[in-house]
C-alpha cells in the first residue's frame, strides 16, 4: 500500500519562516486529520465492541440471569422450609428482593414478580412504573439543559437509548436550523449601509471560497477523466480516483482534494509553499469550516455512544476507555457467575446458608435513586 502523502507547507529556501497564514494552514490540516482519525477510531471501536457484546457479553448475561433466578428460588425455598431468626429473615428478604429487582429489569417474569410482591407486600408493576417516570424526567431534564433543546415524552425512552440518541441529534439539528432561519428573518429587515456592505463582502468571500474548491476540482477531473485513458488498468485506477474526487467535492473536503492532487502529482510541496496570500486565505476559510463540521460530528458520535452504553455526560470517555469498559465487564461477569455457582452448591445445605448469613451485613438504606445502570449494557 503506498504511503499517504501528507499535505503541509514547508519552509521554502527563500523564506526564513512561514507566514501566519501558512502556519494556520498547517495547523488546520493537522487538526482535521486528527478529527478524522478520531471519528474513524470511534466507529471502528464501537462496531468491534458491539460485536463482542453480542457474541461474548450477552451469553454471559443470560447465564448470569439463569444463575440468579436459581438463587432466588433456592433462597425462597429455604426461607419457607426452615426456621430463621428475625435478623436472618430480614437478610434473606433483602437478598430475595434485590435479586428479583435486578432480574425483572432484564425481562418480565410473573413468578419473580409474585416473589417480589410476597416479600415486599407491595406491587412491582406500580413501583416500576413510578421509578421509570422519575428516571425519564431526570435524564430528559439533564439532556435538555446540556443541548439546549426541548424533548417531548415520545422523544425520550430510557429503555431504547439508541432511538433516544438519534432523536436527540435530530432535535439539535432542528434547533440549529431554526436559529439560522431566525437569523435570516432578522436580516430581511431594513439594513444599514454598513450591514449591506458587509453582506456584499461576505457574499464575495463565499463566492471566492467556492471558486477555490472548484478550481482544484476542475484540475483533478481534467487529469483523471477515465474516457481519455486507453490503458484498461490505468482507466480503472482513474475511475476509482474520480469517484473519490466526486465524493470529496460534494463534501467540500478540501483536504481530501489536496491529498488527491498530491497523489496524482498535480502539485508538490513547493507549489503549496508558493500559494498566494489570497488563495491561502480562501483555503483557510474552507478548512476552518471543515474542521468545525468534523468536531461537531465527533461530538454527536460520542454523545450517541454515551446514550447507547448509558455513560453519564460528565464521565470521561474515549474509544480506548469504551473497549476497556467492555473488557472489564466480561471479566466481572465471568467472576460473578463462578461465585454464584459456588454459593448455589453451598446454600443447598441450610447450615451453610445460616453460617453465611452471620457474616452478611445489610447495606445502609438508600433513599435516592441512580438513573444510570451499572455495567456495560448490550449493544442493540
Amino acid at each position: 500500500m503506498p504511503t499517504k502523502k501528507v499535505v503541509h507547507i514547508k519552509t521554502a529556501p527563500a523564506q526564513a519562516v512561514l507566514s501566519p497564514a501558512q502556519k494556520k494552514f498547517n495547523t488546520l490540516i493537522k487538526k482535521i486529520d486528527a478529527q478524522k482519525q478520531l471519528l474513524a477510531e470511534w466507529q471502528e471501536t464501537f462496531e468491534r465492541c458491539r460485536t463482542d457484546a453480542v457474541d461474548k457479553l450477552e451469553p454471559l448475561k443470560q447465564s448470569m440471569r439463569e444463575q440468579q433466578t436459581a438463587m432466588a428460588h433456592l433462597l425462597d425455598q429455604q426461607f419457607t422450609a426452615n426456621k430463621f431468626t428475625k435478623n436472618q429473615q430480614e437478610k434473606l428478604t433483602h437478598l430475595i428482593v434485590e435479586l428479583c429487582e435486578e432480574l425483572l429489569r432484564s425481562g418480565d417474569n410473573d413468578e419473580l414478580k409474585a416473589m417480589y410482591n410476597k416479600y415486599t407486600a407491595s406491587d412491582y408493576d406500580t413501583e416500576a412504573e413510578e421509578e421509570q417516570m422519575m428516571a425519564n424526567e431526570f435524564m430528559k431534564s439533564m439532556l435538555e439543559n446540556e443541548f439546549g433543546v426541548t424533548l417531548d415524552d415520545d422523544d425520550f425512552d430510557l429503555t431504547n437509548p439508541q432511538a433516544t440518541a438519534e432523536r436527540l441529534a435530530e432535535k439539535v439539528k432542528q434547533r440549529e436550523a431554526e436559529a439560522e432561519a431566525a437569523a435570516a428573518s432578522r436580516t430581511q429587515r431594513k439594513k444599514s449601509a454598513k450591514q449591506l456592505a458587509k453582506e456584499a463582502k461576505d457574499a464575495e468571500e463565499a463566492a471566492n471560497v467556492s471558486k477555490s474548491i472548484q478550481a482544484v476540482y476542475r484540475q483533478l477531473t481534467s487529469a483523471l477523466h477515465p474516457d481519455r485513458e486507453q490503458d484498461p488498468v490505468e482507466r480503472e485506477r482513474k475511475t476509482e480516483l474520480m469517484q473519490q474526487v466526486t465524493v470529496a467535492y460534494g463534501n467540500k473536503d478540501l483536504l481530501k482534494l489536496l491529498e488527491l492532487q498530491l497523489a496524482v502529482e498535480q502539485i508538490d510541496q513547493s507549489k503549496l509553499s508558493s500559494l498566494s496570500a489570497e488563495r491561502l486565505k480562501h483555503y483557510n476559510k474552507i478548512l476552518s469550516d471543515q474542521l468545525a463540521e468534523l468536531q461537531e460530528e465527533v461530538m454527536l458520535k460520542e454523545d450517541q455512544i454515551r446514550m447507547m452504553v448509558q455513560i453519564p455526560p460528565f464521565e470521561p470517555l474515549s474509544p480506548k476507555r469504551l473497549a476497556m469498559l467492555l473488557k472489564q465487564d466480561l471479566q466481572t461477569m465471568q467472576a460473578e457467575i463462578k461465585r454464584i455457582q459456588q454459593d448455589l452448591r453451598q446454600f443447598k445445605d441450610v447450615k451453610n446458608l445460616k453460617a453465611w448469613l452471620k457474616s452478611f451485613q445489610l447495606p445502609e438504606p438508600d433513599f435516592g435513586f441512580d438513573p444510570f445502570f451499572d455495567g456495560f449494557p448490550p449493544f442493540r
